[in-house]
């Protein structure tokens, strides 16, 4: 199965289309060293914030609502990558936050995490790296 992204809009946001989404996730796992032409599929969810509420509490035991969760599925070489969740309410629908939430999804769904310090450090530069390299925000 060759990479693909599906958007699913839930939340009534049209901004994200579906070449942008495809665009902004193959940068993320490319900067990651990951080989996308053998990646599968990538969902990314659009919904309200009501949803991403209710899922924050329901995987991650936090009764509030967030920006974006990530859900990995087969790994980074499976037929289906992961599921990436944005609420484009949080954000109060900015394309370039949207944007921005799109490529951290991806580099969670590639095995990047803000746990600690370092791994924060390290996530954040290679976000901002992403972001500028996708025009998704003026370097």
């Amino acid at each position: 199965m060759p990479f693909s992204v599906a958007v699913v809009d839930e939340a009534g946001y049209d901004g994200l289309v579906h070449e942008r989404a495809t665009q902004l996730c193959a940068a993320a796992f490319s900067a990651r060293g990951l080989d996308v032409d053998r990646m599968g599929e990538v969902s990314v969810a659009l919904v309200p914030l009501n949803m991403i509420h209710e899922l924050n509490l329901k995987y991650r035991a936090i009764d509030s609502p967030t920006d974006v969760l990530s859900f990995g599925i087969d790994g980074p070489y499976g037929e289906m990558v992961g599921e990436i969740v944005i609420a484009p309410e949080y954000v109060r629908s900015d394309r370039d936050r949207v944007e921005e939430l799109v490529i951290h999804g991806a580099l969670h769904l590639a095995g990047m995490d803000h746990g600690d310090e370092f791994e924060g450090t390290e996530m954040a530069a290679v976000q901002e790296a992403v972001l500028g390299e996708t025009g998704a925000r003026e370097q």
